[in-house]
């Protein structure tokens, strides 16, 4: 059977379509069509990493493990990243975990914005982060002082779960008659026997607290209003105005007291003088016992004044002089003018 000319052109095409797509597929993997640039790095070591893993800029795939070799007791590694992929001269690469599986890959960081790019070829400073057998071996040992802490917590809790059933095992009776006062008490609050069970059960008290409590917002109220001798007193600026002034007056008066003092200590004024003259002490004295010992002599009839005052015979002979003087004055009546000096002589001679 012969192939028209139809079907040979079809079969052509569709043969000339795939192995256009092979060869880009091994293009695309084998780079014969664009080719990366060229980077090195060294680890200390390069556990689940191989050729063909990826190589990421802060988690972006930017090319591919080339080759791993071993120079001089540390791992190179040989990469290549896509054009346009910025590395700096303060580029850090690491190994990295892709997952908790066991993938890796190659972890480049940006640098900084200031730092110039890397040659094509030049080797990328590298860092060792921490590797899964170190991280196991410390979880391993934060697990064993786990272990050994739970080990400490039991023991002390059983240590003090058995001081605790000792107490009680030792004072069980205390405990017992302790709580049968409680309960006993508990009834007695709840039939209402005792002050304390009357506070917590009488109405009577509670209405009272209430209309207390009443009473004192109507006071605080009414304190606030500014009503009453204390409302006044916490409300009105007059009042206080008024207790500064009599204040201030106090202290005024003090001041002109404390200056009459100070004066009297100087000795002016007679005040002063009769506080801090000598001289007008001893003449004060003297009169004093000048007026003692007259007041002496009259009391013991000395002298015309004591005379007067403790003899009764010039008080009788006064009081004969006024009588006569008396009858006198109604002689005086009955005579005329021309006799009345001799009558008043005549009587009293």
């Amino acid at each position: 059977m012969s192939l028209t000319n139809e079907v040979k052109v079809g079969l052509f095409f569709v043969l000339s379509i795939v192995l256009l797509g092979l060869m880009l597929e091994v293009g695309n993997r084998w780079k014969l069509f664009d080719r990366g640039i060229p980077y090195t790095t060294f680890l200390a070591s390069s556990t689940g990493l191989k050729p063909g893993d990826a190589v990421k800029l802060a988690g972006v795939d930017v090319g591919t493990i080339e080759r791993i070799s071993i120079v001089d007791s540390r791992v190179r590694v040989d990469f290549e990243v896509r054009p346009g992929t910025q590395v700096k001269k303060d580029t850090v690469a690491s190994l990295r975990m892709s997952s908790l599986l066991g993938g890796q890959f190659l972890g480049l960081s940006f640098g900084s914005p200031a730092a110039p790019l890397l040659p094509p070829g030049s080797t990328v400073q590298s860092t060792e982060p921490a590797s899964v057998d170190a991280i196991m071996e410390n979880m391993g040992g934060l697990t064993k002082d786990a272990k050994q802490m739970i080990a400490d917590l039991n023991r002390n809790q059983n240590e003090v779960m058995g001081k605790i059933a000792a107490m009680l095992d030792e004072n069980r009776a205390s405990v017992r008659n302790s709580l049968t006062g409680l309960a006993s008490i508990t009834a007695k609050l709840d039939r209402g026997d005792g002050s304390l069970a009357m506070l917590l059960n009488d109405r009577t008290l509670y209405t009272k607290a209430t209309a207390l409590t009443g009473s004192l917002a109507e006071v605080s109220a009414r304190l606030e209003r500014g009503e009453g001798a204390m409302g006044k007193l916490l409300t009105q600026d007059e009042l206080y105005d008024q207790a500064t002034a009599a204040v201030k007056g106090m202290n005024s008066g003090m001041k002109e007291f404390s200056e009459i003092a100070q004066r009297i200590n100087r000795g002016e004024g007679t005040v002063g003088k009769l506080v801090n003259d000598a001289a007008l002490y001893d003449e004060l004295r003297e009169t004093m016992a000048n007026l003692r010992e007259i007041t002496r002599k009259i009391n013991e009839g000395e002298g015309t004044v004591g005379k007067l005052v403790n003899d009764d015979t010039l008080y009788r002979d006064a009081l004969s002089t006024l009588k006569k003087t008396e009858k006198a004055m109604e002689g005086l009546q009955d005579t005329g003018p021309i006799s009345v000096l001799g009558s008043v002589v005549g009587t009293l001679f």
